[in-house]
Protein backbone atom coordinates (compact mmCIF):
# COMPACT_ATOMS: atom_id res chain seq x y z
CA UNK A 1 0.00 0.00 0.00
CA UNK A 2 1.27 3.43 -0.84
CA UNK A 3 1.47 5.99 1.95
CA UNK A 4 0.13 9.45 1.15
CA UNK A 5 2.45 12.24 2.15
CA UNK A 6 1.25 15.77 1.49
CA UNK A 7 3.67 18.65 1.77
CA UNK A 8 2.34 22.14 2.42
CA UNK A 9 3.17 24.80 -0.15
CA UNK A 10 6.22 26.76 0.83
CA UNK A 11 6.29 30.24 -0.61
CA UNK A 12 5.18 33.63 0.60
CA UNK A 13 2.06 35.21 -0.81
CA UNK A 14 3.34 38.76 -0.75
CA UNK A 15 2.51 40.94 -3.73
CA UNK A 16 5.02 43.63 -2.84
CA UNK A 17 7.01 44.77 -5.88
CA UNK A 18 10.59 43.46 -6.17
CA UNK A 19 13.70 45.46 -5.62
CA UNK A 20 15.70 46.70 -8.61
CA UNK A 21 18.36 44.07 -7.98
CA UNK A 22 17.55 40.94 -6.04
CA UNK A 23 19.48 37.93 -4.82
CA UNK A 24 17.75 35.11 -6.65
CA UNK A 25 18.23 31.90 -4.67
CA UNK A 26 18.17 28.91 -7.01
CA UNK A 27 16.83 25.85 -5.20
CA UNK A 28 18.62 22.52 -5.26
CA UNK A 29 15.98 20.98 -7.51
CA UNK A 30 16.29 23.70 -10.14
CA UNK A 31 20.08 23.66 -10.09
CA UNK A 32 20.14 19.86 -10.38
CA UNK A 33 17.60 19.90 -13.17
CA UNK A 34 19.45 22.53 -15.17
CA UNK A 35 22.63 20.50 -14.71
CA UNK A 36 21.11 17.21 -15.87
CA UNK A 37 18.80 18.59 -18.54
CA UNK A 38 16.46 15.99 -20.00
CA UNK A 39 18.80 13.01 -19.87
CA UNK A 40 16.74 9.84 -19.85
CA UNK A 41 18.24 7.88 -17.00
CA UNK A 42 16.76 6.23 -13.94
CA UNK A 43 18.88 8.49 -11.73
CA UNK A 44 16.51 11.38 -12.36
CA UNK A 45 14.31 9.97 -9.62
CA UNK A 46 16.98 10.68 -7.02
CA UNK A 47 17.03 14.16 -5.56
CA UNK A 48 20.44 15.75 -5.87
CA UNK A 49 22.20 17.24 -2.90
CA UNK A 50 23.20 20.60 -4.32
CA UNK A 51 24.35 23.67 -2.53
CA UNK A 52 22.05 26.53 -3.49
CA UNK A 53 24.18 29.34 -4.85
CA UNK A 54 23.00 32.89 -4.56
CA UNK A 55 22.87 34.45 -8.02
CA UNK A 56 22.45 38.20 -8.22
CA UNK A 57 20.11 39.03 -11.07
CA UNK A 58 17.93 42.09 -11.52
CA UNK A 59 14.21 41.42 -11.50
CA UNK A 60 12.02 43.24 -14.01
CA UNK A 61 10.05 46.23 -12.85
CA UNK A 62 6.54 44.87 -12.45
CA UNK A 63 4.82 47.84 -14.14
CA UNK A 64 7.19 47.81 -17.08
CA UNK A 65 6.85 44.04 -17.48
CA UNK A 66 3.05 44.22 -17.28
CA UNK A 67 3.02 46.89 -19.98
CA UNK A 68 5.30 44.81 -22.17
CA UNK A 69 3.05 41.75 -21.90
CA UNK A 70 -0.09 43.82 -22.37
CA UNK A 71 1.30 45.08 -25.67
CA UNK A 72 1.45 41.58 -27.18
CA UNK A 73 -1.33 41.26 -29.76
CA UNK A 74 -4.20 39.02 -28.65
CA UNK A 75 -5.98 38.91 -32.01
CA UNK A 76 -7.52 35.46 -32.44
CA UNK A 77 -6.56 34.34 -28.92
CA UNK A 78 -9.98 34.92 -27.34
CA UNK A 79 -10.11 35.38 -23.57
CA UNK A 80 -6.61 35.45 -22.12
CA UNK A 81 -5.04 35.18 -18.70
CA UNK A 82 -1.42 35.78 -17.64
CA UNK A 83 0.41 35.51 -14.33
CA UNK A 84 4.14 36.04 -13.76
CA UNK A 85 5.79 35.68 -10.35
CA UNK A 86 9.23 35.29 -8.85
CA UNK A 87 10.18 31.83 -7.61
CA UNK A 88 9.38 32.93 -4.04
CA UNK A 89 5.86 34.05 -4.95
CA UNK A 90 6.25 37.79 -5.44
CA UNK A 91 3.60 38.76 -7.95
CA UNK A 92 4.92 40.70 -10.95
CA UNK A 93 2.05 40.48 -13.45
CA UNK A 94 -1.58 39.47 -12.99
CA UNK A 95 -3.75 40.00 -16.03
CA UNK A 96 -6.93 38.00 -15.41
CA UNK A 97 -5.05 35.41 -13.39
CA UNK A 98 -7.98 34.62 -11.08
CA UNK A 99 -10.31 33.71 -13.96
CA UNK A 100 -10.97 29.97 -14.11
CA UNK A 101 -10.46 28.74 -17.67
CA UNK A 102 -10.09 25.40 -19.44
CA UNK A 103 -6.39 24.49 -19.01
CA UNK A 104 -6.10 21.67 -21.59
CA UNK A 105 -2.92 19.63 -21.06
CA UNK A 106 -1.35 21.96 -18.52
CA UNK A 107 -3.61 19.90 -16.24
CA UNK A 108 -0.88 17.26 -16.47
CA UNK A 109 1.33 19.48 -14.29
CA UNK A 110 -1.14 19.12 -11.45
CA UNK A 111 -1.71 15.42 -12.08
CA UNK A 112 2.04 14.74 -12.05
CA UNK A 113 2.56 16.77 -8.87
CA UNK A 114 -0.15 14.83 -7.04
CA UNK A 115 1.29 11.48 -8.17
CA UNK A 116 4.86 12.38 -7.18
CA UNK A 117 3.78 13.70 -3.80
CA UNK A 118 1.50 10.75 -3.07
CA UNK A 119 3.49 7.82 -4.46
CA UNK A 120 7.08 9.06 -4.47
CA UNK A 121 9.40 9.44 -7.46
CA UNK A 122 10.77 5.90 -7.07
CA UNK A 123 7.37 4.17 -7.26
CA UNK A 124 7.01 1.46 -9.91
CA UNK A 125 4.03 -0.53 -11.21
CA UNK A 126 4.11 -4.30 -11.57
CA UNK A 127 2.53 -6.50 -14.21
CA UNK A 128 2.54 -10.10 -13.02
CA UNK A 129 1.44 -13.63 -13.76
CA UNK A 130 -0.06 -15.79 -11.01
CA UNK A 131 -1.43 -19.30 -10.72
CA UNK A 132 -5.19 -19.52 -10.51
CA UNK A 133 -7.58 -22.36 -9.75
CA UNK A 134 -7.86 -25.42 -11.97
CA UNK A 135 -4.56 -24.96 -13.72
CA UNK A 136 -5.38 -21.48 -14.92
CA UNK A 137 -2.66 -18.85 -15.27
CA UNK A 138 -3.73 -15.22 -14.77
CA UNK A 139 -2.12 -12.14 -16.29
CA UNK A 140 -2.65 -9.34 -13.76
CA UNK A 141 -2.53 -5.70 -14.82
CA UNK A 142 -0.78 -3.40 -12.37
CA UNK A 143 -1.40 -0.12 -14.14
CA UNK A 144 1.88 0.27 -16.03
CA UNK A 145 0.97 2.97 -18.57
CA UNK A 146 4.06 2.28 -20.69
CA UNK A 147 3.95 -1.54 -20.82
CA UNK A 148 4.87 -2.84 -24.29
CA UNK A 149 4.34 -6.10 -26.13
CA UNK A 150 7.82 -6.33 -27.61
CA UNK A 151 10.80 -5.45 -25.43
CA UNK A 152 12.38 -2.05 -26.13
CA UNK A 153 15.54 -0.28 -25.07
CA UNK A 154 13.65 2.87 -24.18
CA UNK A 155 14.45 3.73 -20.57
CA UNK A 156 10.86 4.77 -19.78
CA UNK A 157 9.49 1.44 -21.12
CA UNK A 158 11.51 -1.37 -19.49
CA UNK A 159 8.57 -3.75 -18.94
CA UNK A 160 7.24 -5.91 -21.78
CA UNK A 161 5.06 -8.95 -22.38
CA UNK A 162 8.03 -10.45 -24.20
CA UNK A 163 10.09 -10.46 -21.00
CA UNK A 164 7.12 -11.51 -18.85
CA UNK A 165 6.27 -14.41 -21.17
CA UNK A 166 9.88 -15.65 -21.16
CA UNK A 167 9.95 -15.69 -17.36
CA UNK A 168 6.52 -17.34 -17.21
CA UNK A 169 7.49 -20.06 -19.68
CA UNK A 170 10.60 -20.81 -17.65
CA UNK A 171 8.54 -21.27 -14.48
CA UNK A 172 5.87 -23.37 -16.20
CA UNK A 173 8.32 -25.72 -17.87
CA UNK A 174 10.32 -26.05 -14.65
CA UNK A 175 7.18 -27.44 -13.02
CA UNK A 176 6.34 -29.66 -15.99
CA UNK A 177 3.37 -27.61 -17.20
CA UNK A 178 2.94 -27.16 -20.94
CA UNK A 179 -0.85 -26.67 -21.19
CA UNK A 180 -2.84 -23.92 -19.47
CA UNK A 181 -5.90 -21.75 -19.73
CA UNK A 182 -5.19 -18.02 -19.54
CA UNK A 183 -7.12 -15.46 -17.53
CA UNK A 184 -6.60 -11.72 -17.46
CA UNK A 185 -7.31 -9.43 -14.51
CA UNK A 186 -7.86 -5.70 -15.11
CA UNK A 187 -9.69 -5.04 -11.83
CA UNK A 188 -7.20 -2.59 -10.29
CA UNK A 189 -9.09 0.37 -11.78
CA UNK A 190 -12.83 0.95 -11.83
CA UNK A 191 -15.42 3.03 -13.63
CA UNK A 192 -15.47 3.94 -17.33
CA UNK A 193 -12.28 3.73 -19.39
CA UNK A 194 -13.36 6.65 -21.58
CA UNK A 195 -14.37 9.85 -19.79
CA UNK A 196 -18.01 10.73 -20.54
CA UNK A 197 -17.06 14.40 -21.00
CA UNK A 198 -14.53 13.65 -23.74
CA UNK A 199 -15.66 14.20 -27.31
CA UNK A 200 -17.42 11.17 -28.78
CA UNK A 201 -15.48 11.45 -32.02
CA UNK A 202 -12.29 10.67 -30.07
CA UNK A 203 -13.46 7.13 -29.26
CA UNK A 204 -11.68 5.71 -32.29
CA UNK A 205 -8.39 7.47 -31.61
CA UNK A 206 -8.03 8.22 -27.88
CA UNK A 207 -6.64 5.39 -25.74
CA UNK A 208 -8.77 3.88 -23.00
CA UNK A 209 -7.61 4.10 -19.38
CA UNK A 210 -6.97 0.55 -18.21
CA UNK A 211 -4.92 -1.29 -15.61
CA UNK A 212 -3.80 -3.78 -18.26
CA UNK A 213 -2.86 -2.46 -21.68
CA UNK A 214 0.10 -2.49 -24.04
CA UNK A 215 1.57 0.02 -26.45
CA UNK A 216 -0.19 2.96 -24.77
CA UNK A 217 -3.61 1.47 -25.52
CA UNK A 218 -3.22 1.90 -29.28
CA UNK A 219 -3.54 -0.64 -32.08
CA UNK A 220 -1.81 1.81 -34.41
CA UNK A 221 -0.72 5.46 -34.07
CA UNK A 222 -4.24 6.59 -35.03
CA UNK A 223 -6.38 3.71 -33.72
CA UNK A 224 -7.43 3.22 -30.10
CA UNK A 225 -7.90 -0.25 -28.65
CA UNK A 226 -11.49 -0.76 -27.53
CA UNK A 227 -10.62 -3.71 -25.27
CA UNK A 228 -7.00 -3.20 -24.18
CA UNK A 229 -6.92 -5.90 -21.50
CA UNK A 230 -8.07 -8.65 -23.85
CA UNK A 231 -5.64 -7.43 -26.52
CA UNK A 232 -2.78 -7.67 -24.02
CA UNK A 233 -3.87 -11.15 -22.95
CA UNK A 234 -4.12 -12.31 -26.56
CA UNK A 235 -0.62 -10.99 -27.30
CA UNK A 236 0.68 -12.68 -24.16
CA UNK A 237 -0.94 -16.00 -25.14
CA UNK A 238 0.70 -15.79 -28.56
CA UNK A 239 4.11 -15.48 -26.93
CA UNK A 240 3.41 -18.44 -24.66
CA UNK A 241 2.32 -20.56 -27.62
CA UNK A 242 5.40 -19.61 -29.60
CA UNK A 243 7.47 -20.91 -26.68
CA UNK A 244 5.71 -24.28 -26.59
CA UNK A 245 2.95 -23.63 -24.05
CA UNK A 246 -0.53 -24.67 -25.19
CA UNK A 247 -3.17 -22.07 -24.25
CA UNK A 248 -6.66 -23.56 -24.40
CA UNK A 249 -8.66 -20.38 -23.71
CA UNK A 250 -8.42 -16.70 -22.87
CA UNK A 251 -11.02 -15.30 -20.45
CA UNK A 252 -11.49 -12.49 -17.94
CA UNK A 253 -10.58 -13.61 -14.42
CA UNK A 254 -9.85 -12.31 -10.93
CA UNK A 255 -6.68 -13.12 -9.05
CA UNK A 256 -6.67 -13.28 -5.27
CA UNK A 257 -4.12 -12.01 -2.79
CA UNK A 258 -3.17 -15.63 -2.13
CA UNK A 259 -2.55 -16.51 -5.79
CA UNK A 260 1.05 -17.78 -6.13
CA UNK A 261 3.21 -15.53 -8.30
CA UNK A 262 4.93 -17.06 -11.30
CA UNK A 263 6.63 -14.05 -12.87
CA UNK A 264 6.57 -10.26 -12.96
CA UNK A 265 7.98 -7.20 -14.72
CA UNK A 266 8.23 -3.70 -13.29
CA UNK A 267 7.71 -0.33 -14.91
CA UNK A 268 10.17 2.51 -14.97
CA UNK A 269 10.16 4.76 -11.93
CA UNK A 270 7.34 7.25 -11.63
CA UNK A 271 9.98 9.95 -12.12
CA UNK A 272 10.73 8.68 -15.62
CA UNK A 273 7.05 8.15 -16.39
CA UNK A 274 6.35 11.76 -15.41
CA UNK A 275 9.17 13.03 -17.61
CA UNK A 276 7.78 11.05 -20.55
CA UNK A 277 4.23 12.20 -19.81
CA UNK A 278 5.12 15.88 -19.82
CA UNK A 279 7.52 15.87 -22.75
CA UNK A 280 5.12 14.02 -25.05
CA UNK A 281 1.85 15.07 -23.35
CA UNK A 282 0.81 11.42 -23.00
CA UNK A 283 -2.88 11.46 -22.10
CA UNK A 284 -3.33 7.86 -21.03
CA UNK A 285 -0.16 7.92 -18.88
CA UNK A 286 -1.46 11.01 -17.07
CA UNK A 287 -4.81 9.35 -16.42
CA UNK A 288 -3.19 6.15 -15.16
CA UNK A 289 -0.85 7.82 -12.67
CA UNK A 290 -3.74 9.94 -11.43
CA UNK A 291 -5.70 6.76 -10.67
CA UNK A 292 -2.72 5.28 -8.85
CA UNK A 293 -2.53 8.39 -6.67
CA UNK A 294 -6.25 8.13 -5.94
CA UNK A 295 -5.93 4.49 -4.90
CA UNK A 296 -2.97 5.30 -2.66
CA UNK A 297 -5.07 7.99 -1.01
CA UNK A 298 -7.92 5.59 -0.26
CA UNK A 299 -10.16 6.67 -3.14
CA UNK A 300 -11.48 4.76 -6.13
CA UNK A 301 -9.18 4.23 -9.06
CA UNK A 302 -11.63 5.90 -11.43
CA UNK A 303 -12.07 9.26 -13.16
CA UNK A 304 -14.28 10.37 -10.25
CA UNK A 305 -11.90 9.17 -7.56
CA UNK A 306 -8.86 10.65 -9.27
CA UNK A 307 -10.56 14.01 -9.79
CA UNK A 308 -11.62 14.15 -6.14
CA UNK A 309 -8.07 13.31 -5.11
CA UNK A 310 -6.53 16.09 -7.20
CA UNK A 311 -9.11 18.56 -5.90
CA UNK A 312 -8.28 17.63 -2.30
CA UNK A 313 -4.54 17.90 -2.95
CA UNK A 314 -4.87 21.39 -4.41
CA UNK A 315 -6.87 22.45 -1.36
CA UNK A 316 -4.19 21.03 0.95
CA UNK A 317 -1.54 23.10 -0.85
CA UNK A 318 -3.59 26.28 -0.58
CA UNK A 319 -4.10 26.24 -4.34
CA UNK A 320 -7.88 26.13 -4.57
CA UNK A 321 -9.49 28.85 -6.64
CA UNK A 322 -12.98 30.11 -7.32
CA UNK A 323 -14.48 28.30 -10.29
CA UNK A 324 -11.91 25.51 -10.18
CA UNK A 325 -13.16 22.16 -11.51
CA UNK A 326 -11.25 18.91 -12.02
CA UNK A 327 -12.79 16.33 -14.35
CA UNK A 328 -9.84 14.26 -15.57
CA UNK A 329 -6.08 13.95 -15.23
CA UNK A 330 -5.02 14.63 -18.80
CA UNK A 331 -6.83 17.87 -19.54
CA UNK A 332 -8.74 16.34 -22.45
CA UNK A 333 -12.05 17.41 -20.95
CA UNK A 334 -13.21 20.88 -21.93
CA UNK A 335 -15.06 20.93 -18.58
CA UNK A 336 -11.87 21.29 -16.52
CA UNK A 337 -11.26 24.72 -15.01
CA UNK A 338 -8.06 26.12 -13.48
CA UNK A 339 -6.70 29.60 -13.00
CA UNK A 340 -3.33 30.93 -14.10
CA UNK A 341 -2.72 31.77 -10.43
CA UNK A 342 -3.12 28.08 -9.53
CA UNK A 343 -0.90 26.87 -12.37
CA UNK A 344 1.83 29.34 -11.41
CA UNK A 345 1.55 28.18 -7.80
CA UNK A 346 1.97 24.56 -8.87
CA UNK A 347 5.12 25.42 -10.83
CA UNK A 348 6.57 27.38 -7.87
CA UNK A 349 6.01 24.40 -5.62
CA UNK A 350 7.71 22.10 -8.12
CA UNK A 351 10.75 24.37 -8.24
CA UNK A 352 10.96 24.53 -4.46
CA UNK A 353 11.00 20.84 -3.56
CA UNK A 354 13.37 18.11 -4.80
CA UNK A 355 10.59 15.50 -4.77
CA UNK A 356 9.30 17.17 -7.95
CA UNK A 357 12.66 17.26 -9.74
CA UNK A 358 11.45 14.91 -12.49
CA UNK A 359 8.56 17.24 -13.27
CA UNK A 360 10.90 20.19 -13.71
CA UNK A 361 13.24 18.08 -15.85
CA UNK A 362 10.31 16.91 -17.96
CA UNK A 363 9.13 20.35 -19.01
CA UNK A 364 9.52 20.86 -22.77
CA UNK A 365 12.03 23.54 -23.77
CA UNK A 366 11.06 26.18 -26.32
CA UNK A 367 12.43 25.35 -29.76
CA UNK A 368 14.33 22.37 -28.36
CA UNK A 369 12.32 19.48 -26.97
CA UNK A 370 9.00 17.74 -26.52
CA UNK A 371 5.81 19.53 -27.50
CA UNK A 372 7.71 22.84 -27.71
CA UNK A 373 10.33 21.59 -30.18
CA UNK A 374 8.62 23.24 -33.16
CA UNK A 375 7.20 26.23 -31.27
CA UNK A 376 8.69 29.72 -30.85
CA UNK A 377 9.21 29.56 -34.60
CA UNK A 378 9.07 33.22 -35.66
CA UNK A 379 11.43 36.16 -35.33
CA UNK A 380 9.17 37.63 -32.64
CA UNK A 381 9.55 34.46 -30.59
CA UNK A 382 13.22 33.68 -31.16
CA UNK A 383 14.26 35.25 -27.86
CA UNK A 384 12.36 32.60 -25.95
CA UNK A 385 14.11 29.61 -27.52
CA UNK A 386 16.02 27.66 -24.92
CA UNK A 387 14.89 30.10 -22.24
CA UNK A 388 11.30 28.92 -21.72
CA UNK A 389 10.62 25.58 -19.98
CA UNK A 390 6.89 24.89 -19.95
CA UNK A 391 4.04 22.43 -20.32
CA UNK A 392 1.81 23.02 -23.29
CA UNK A 393 -1.94 22.59 -23.60
CA UNK A 394 -4.12 22.42 -26.71
CA UNK A 395 -7.79 21.70 -27.38
CA UNK A 396 -10.13 23.22 -29.92
CA UNK A 397 -10.50 26.81 -28.76
CA UNK A 398 -8.07 26.27 -25.86
CA UNK A 399 -4.32 26.79 -25.59
CA UNK A 400 -2.09 27.19 -22.54
CA UNK A 401 1.52 27.35 -21.41
CA UNK A 402 2.87 27.14 -17.86
CA UNK A 403 6.36 26.78 -16.47
CA UNK A 404 9.40 28.93 -15.82
CA UNK A 405 11.72 31.12 -17.89
CA UNK A 406 15.06 32.84 -17.60
CA UNK A 407 15.20 36.53 -18.46
CA UNK A 408 18.01 38.12 -20.46
CA UNK A 409 19.22 39.55 -17.15
CA UNK A 410 19.42 36.10 -15.56
CA UNK A 411 16.35 36.08 -13.31
CA UNK A 412 14.18 32.95 -13.08
CA UNK A 413 10.47 33.73 -13.30
CA UNK A 414 7.41 31.52 -13.04
CA UNK A 415 4.57 32.08 -15.49
CA UNK A 416 1.20 30.71 -16.59
CA UNK A 417 -0.82 31.72 -19.65
CA UNK A 418 -4.24 30.51 -20.81
CA UNK A 419 -6.25 31.29 -23.93
CA UNK A 420 -9.89 30.22 -24.30
CA UNK A 421 -12.33 30.84 -27.13
CA UNK A 422 -9.79 31.83 -29.75
CA UNK A 423 -10.43 31.68 -33.48
CA UNK A 424 -7.58 29.29 -34.18
CA UNK A 425 -4.74 27.32 -32.63
CA UNK A 426 -1.96 29.19 -34.43
CA UNK A 427 -3.26 32.57 -33.27
CA UNK A 428 -3.38 31.30 -29.69
CA UNK A 429 0.13 29.83 -29.98
CA UNK A 430 1.43 33.14 -31.29
CA UNK A 431 0.02 34.97 -28.30
CA UNK A 432 1.34 32.40 -25.83
CA UNK A 433 4.84 32.21 -27.29
CA UNK A 434 5.21 35.94 -27.86
CA UNK A 435 4.02 36.72 -24.35
CA UNK A 436 6.56 34.33 -22.83
CA UNK A 437 9.27 35.74 -25.11
CA UNK A 438 8.35 39.27 -24.06
CA UNK A 439 8.95 38.28 -20.45
CA UNK A 440 12.32 36.76 -21.37
CA UNK A 441 13.51 39.78 -23.38
CA UNK A 442 11.86 42.60 -21.46
CA UNK A 443 15.14 43.98 -20.09
CA UNK A 444 13.05 46.29 -17.93
CA UNK A 445 14.62 46.13 -14.50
Amino acid sequence: MYVLSLSPMRHPTSTVGPARVSAVLLTGVLVATLATGCAGSQSVAVARSVSAPTVFAPLPNSKALAAKLKAVATKGAGSTSVVVTTTDGTLLVDQGGATALAPASTMKLVTSMVALDTLGADATFTTKVVSGAGGQVILVGGGDPLLTDEATKTVSRPASLEALAAATVSELKASGRTQISLGYDESLFSGPMFNPTWKKQWRDTEARVAALEINSGLLSPAEADGNPAKTAATAFAARLRNAGIQVSSITAAKATAASPELAKVSSASLALIVKHTLLSSDNVAAEVISRHAALASGREGSFTGAAANVTAWLAAQGLSSTGQKIVDGSGLSANNRLTAVTLAGVVRLALSDSKYQSLVAGLPVAGVSGTLASRFDSAQEAGGRGKVHAKTGTLKGVASLAGYLTTVEGATLVFAEISNGGSGTEAAYDWLDRTATAAVTCNCS
